[in-house]
């Protein structure tokens, strides 16, 4: 499967899938797969993705994660490939306002607030 550009729900559920603790995105997961999750092989389930990433390199099963998320993760024996039909999230960054931040936590929300702008 390394070798591919993308995989379908179909060539996924072939696999042993380590999935997500959190209920929101592993049942996200299971939609996108269109099965439910006893008709799937499931051996582990994670709330960290170091922990995952540690679990597929020992050949364990398939992880899934998002675009971007195996970059802190530098191991050659590691690929991500993105799904098809491609399924997006969404997510929500809170903060309390006013608050007095660290410089670097400041920077991080100087950032996002700069994307954010650009977006729209």
């Amino acid at each position: 499967m390394a070798e591919r550009e993308a995989v379908s729900p179909e060539e996924v559920a072939q696999y042993p899938l380590i999935l997500p603790l959190r209920e929101r995105v592993r049942s996200e997961i299971l939609n996108w797969l269109k099965r439910e999750e006893k008709d799937l092989y499931i051996p582990l389930s994670y709330t960290l993705l170091s922990n995952a990433v540690l679990l597929v390199e020992e050949g364990l099963g398939c992880a899934f994660c998002l675009d971007g998320a195996l970059a802190i993760h530098s191991s050659q024996n590691l690929r991500f490939i993105p799904i098809y039909p491609e399924h997006t999230t969404r997510s929500v960054l809170v903060w309390k306002k006013n608050h007095l931040f660290s410089p670097v936590t400041s920077l991080f929300i100087q950032e996002i607030n700069m994307l954010r702008a650009r977006m729209e």
